[in-house]
C-alpha cells in the first residue's frame, strides 16, 4: 500500500529483544529519519529460551518470525533490507533461500551474510578476525590454554565464523581443540542451560569466550551462582560491544561491532541503489575492546554512555508502566467485542488514537494460517485491511467492507504515509497477520507488548466464531427435521411463537397432510414414503417460499404459519399447492399419485395457546378436505 512518492525501504529484523538488532534498528530509523524515503521494519522478538523458565507448558512459537518474508509482498516495497543473520535465530533448517523465495523481486541488501542477492550486495562483519582478536589476548595476554567457547545458533553465518575465529586461534597457538569445550546458544541472554552443561563437564575451564555479548550476560549469572568471579577466577570475553557491556561487573572484554559504521554503510548502499547508482558488498573491521573481565586492570579512561542516557532510560521505564495500563484496557474492550468483527477491529483504532500514534492500519487473513516449525507458509493472494487509523481518527472495518492488499500487487490501495514497525499477529501455531504502527524505535517494546494482546484475542475470536457457528448448528439440528430439512414441532412452535413475541397479530395457520402414505409404505417400503414426503415438503416450499415457517409435526402432517394474512392470498396458496401436486404427477414416474389434503384458519395469535387453537381449527378444515380424496393413490 502506497500513500506517497517517496521511495520505500523495507528492513526485516528478529531477536529484536537483543542489543545487536535492536541497535541496527535505531540507527537505521535515524539515518533514515531526514532522507526523502519512507522505512517499514518487520519485527521478529523473542527467541524460545526466553520464556522458557517460566511458561506453563513447553513454547517454540519462536519459529512463527520466519514468516515475516512473506508479509513484505503485501507492502509496495522499492528496496529490501534483510538482517540475515538475525532471523536464522528462530529456525535451524530454513535455508537463506527459502526466506527469500517469499519475499518481492527488488534490489536487497543482505546483512551478517556473504551470500550475494540476485540484484543487490551483503555486508556483514569481519566476524573471525574479531572473534580471534579476544581469543589472542587470552592465550598471549593472560597465558590461558584452558578456553571454553559459547557458539551461536546453528544456520547463522556470524556464528559460523566466529567459530571459526576461535577454533584456529587454538591451532595457531599449537593448542588442542576439544569438543567438550564447546556448547551452543542462541545469542540471548536465556542460555543460562547451556553454560551450566559447559562448566559441568569442564570444570577446569579458565576462560570462556562467547560469540556474542547477549550469552556472557547467563555466564556472569552462572558463575555467580557457582562462586566463581568472572575476572579472577575465570576469565570472560564476548563480541558487539553491547551498551552494558562497559556497565557489566567486572566491565565485559569484547570486540566492538561498529553499529554506526554497519548501519551507514547499509543506508549509504541502500540510498545509492534507489538513485541508480552502484555499490559493492564489503566486509566491516571489529576492533578488539579490552576491559576487565579477561583478568586485565581497570583503565582509568573507562568509556562509559553519559547521565543523560541513563536519565532517558528511566523516562521511558515510567512511560512503558504507564502504558502498560492501556494494554490491559485494550484487551478487556477486545474481549468485549468478539461477537461484532467491525467494532473488534474499531477498538484497537480507537487505542492506537488514544496512544496519539500518528498512523496504523491492522492487516489480516480471512483465516488464520496454521504454521509447523521449519516451514514459512505459502500466503494467500490476498490480505485484509480491518482497520485504519490516522490521528485521533480510526476506522473499523467488518471482513465484507474491508479494503483489500493483493500479494506482489503493487499501489493496491491508500494508506498513511510515513516510517512504520511491523509486528506479527499470532497465538501459539496460528498466525493472523500483522500491525503496522508508525511509531519511533524507543517504542517497539511496548507495542510489541499490545501486538501480543491483539494476537491472543484474535485467537480468541476466531475460536468464539467456530464454536457460535457450531452452536448455530446444533440449535438448527435440534429444530429441523432432518428428513424434510423443514422445522420439526419444537422448531415451528419457537418460530411461531418469535413472530407473535412483542404484540397479538393477525395469524393463519395452513394444515396439510401427505394422503394414504401408509399405502405408499406398505406396497413400496418405508423409502418410497421418504421420497413422497420429501416430495411434499418441497411443493410447500415452493409455492409459499422458502422463508416461511413451515414444519414436519407428524409422520405425515405439517404445518404453515403466517401473520398479517388475507383470505384471499391463503386461498390462492392452496390452489397452487394443488396445481403443484397435479403437475407433481403428470411428470412423476413414481408408481403412485401424490395427493395433500389441506385446511386453513385465520385469527388472532401471540401466546402458544394462541396459535394452538388456530391449529386446531386449521385441522378440522382439513379433515373436511380428506372426505374428498381419493381411496387408493396406487398407479
Amino acid at each position: 500500500m502506497k500513500g506517497s512518492e517517496k521511495k520505500r525501504v523495507g528492513f526485516v529484523v528478529g531477536n529484536y529483544h537483543t542489543d545487536h538488532p535492536s541497535r541496527l534498528v535505531h540507527m537505521i530509523w535515524e539515518l533514515l529519519r531526514d532522507e526523502d524515503v519512507e522505512l517499514q521494519v518487520f519485527l521478529g522478538t523473542e527467541s524460545a529460551s526466553f520464556i522458557h523458565d517460566f511458561a506453563m507448558r513447553s513454547s517454540r512459537f519462536d519459529y512463527q518470525y520466519a514468516s515475516l518474508c512473506g508479509y513484505t509482498e503485501y507492502e509496495d516495497l522499492d528496496l529490501l533490507i534483510i538482517s540475515a543473520g538475525t532471523l536464522s535465530i528462530y529456525q535451524n533448517a530454513i535455508p537463506l533461500d527459502e526466506f527469500l523465495r517469499h519475499t518481492p523481486d527488488i534490489p536487497m541488501i543482505l546483512t551478517e551474510t556473504d551470500r550475494q542477492p540476485k540484484a543487490g550486495i551483503s555486508l556483514i562483519a569481519d566476524n573471525e578476525q574479531g572473534l580471534a582478536s579476544c581469543v589472542e589476548h587470552l592465550i598471549t595476554a593472560h597465558g590461558l590454554t584452558r578456553i571454553g567457547f559459547i557458539a551461536g545458533p546453528e544456520n547463522n553465518k556470524d556464528a559460523e565464523e566466529r567459530f571459526a575465529g576461535y577454533r584456529n586461534t587454538l591451532e595457531k597457538h599449537g593448542i588442542p581443540f576439544r569438543e567438550e569445550y564447546v556448547v551452543t546458544g542462541d545469542y540471548s541472554e536465556h542460555v543460562d542451560r547451556s553454560v551450566e552443561h559447559l562448566l559441568d563437564r569442564a570444570p577446569e575451564l579458565q576462560a570462556i569466550a562467547s560469540a556474542n555479548d547477549e550469552m556472557t550476560v547467563a555466564i556472569y549469572r552462572v558463575c555467580k551462582a557457582r562462586g566463581l568471579e568472572v575476572g579472577r577466577d575465570i576469565a570472560v570475553t564476548g563480541f558487539d560491544d553491547m551498551l552494558m557491556a562497559c556497565y557489566m561487573d567486572p566491565p565485559l572484554t569484547t570486540a566492538r561491532q561498529d553499529y554506526d559504521e554497519f548501519s551507514r554503510q547499509a543506508v549509504d548502499s541502500a540510498l545509492r541503489m534507489l538513485r541508480g547508482g552502484t555499490t559493492a558488498s564489503r566486509r566491516i573491521a571489529v576492533p578488539f575492546i579490552r576491559r576487565c573481565s579477561c583478568g586485565c586492570a581497570p583503565q582509568a579512561d573507562a568509556d562509559r554512555p553519559e547521565q543523560a542516557d541513563m536519565v532517558r532510560n528511566m523516562q521511558r521505564s515510567r512511560e512503558y508502566q504507564h502504558n502498560s495500563w492501556i494494554g490491559a484496557l485494550l484487551n478487556r474492550e477486545m474481549l468485549m467485542e468478539v461477537d461484532e468483527p467491525q467494532r473488534f477491529f474499531a477498538s484497537i483504532g480507537a487505542c492506537m488514537a488514544y496512544l496519539d500514534t500518528p498512523s496504523s492500519y491492522l492487516l489480516l487473513f480471512d483465516h488464520p494460517l496454521r504454521v509447523e516449525p521449519g516451514t514459512i507458509p505459502e500466503f494467500p493472494e490476498k490480505i485484509y485491511a480491518c482497520m485504519r487509523q490516522v490521528g485521533k481518527h480510526y476506522d473499523g472495518y467488518g471482513w465484507d467492507e474491508a479494503p483489500t492488499l493483493w500479494r506482489g500487487q503493487r499501489d493496491s490501495a491508500d494508506r498513511p504515509g510515513g516510517n512504520f514497525m511491523t509486528f506479527l499477529l499470532f497465538d501459539e501455531e496460528y498466525q493472523y497477520g500483522v500491525l503496522n504502527v508508525e511509531i519511533e524505535p524507543d517504542k517497539i517494546d511496548f507495542y510489541y507488548m499490545l501486538s501480543l494482546d491483539i494476537g491472543s484475542s484474535l485467537r480468541y475470536m476466531d475460536i468464539w466464531t467456530r464454536q457460535k457457528k457450531y452452536r448455530a448448528q446444533l440449535q438448527a439440528m435440534a429444530r429441523t427435521d432432518e428428513l424434510t430439512g423443514l422445522y420439526n414441532r419444537a422448531g415451528l412452535v419457537s418460530a411461531r411463537e418469535s413472530m407473535t413475541a412483542e404484540r397479538p397479530r393477525a395469524a393463519a395457520v395452513i394444515m396439510a397432510d401427505l394422503d394414504h402414505l401408509k399405502q405408499i409404505n406398505d406396497r413400496f417400503g418405508h423409502h418410497e414414503g421418504d421420497i413422497a414426503l420429501r416430495s411434499v415438503a418441497d411443493i410447500l416450499r415452493q409455492v409459499l417460499g422458502a422463508g416461511q415457517v413451515i414444519g414436519r409435526i407428524g409422520g405425515d402432517e405439517f404445518q404453515a404459519c403466517f401473520v398479517q394474512p388475507s383470505e384471499k392470498a391463503l386461498k390462492e396458496q392452496i390452489r397452487r399447492i394443488k396445481a403443484r401436486c397435479d403437475r407433481y404427477n403428470e411428470q412423476s414416474e413414481r408408481p403412485y399419485f401424490l395427493e395433500i389434503s389441506l385446511g386453513y384458519a385465520i385469527g388472532t395469535a401471540q401466546t402458544r395457546e394462541d396459535w394452538e387453537a388456530l391449529a386446531a381449527r386449521a385441522d378440522e378444515k382439513l379433515y373436511e378436505a380428506k372426505k374428498q380424496r381419493r381411496d387408493f393413490v396406487i398407479r
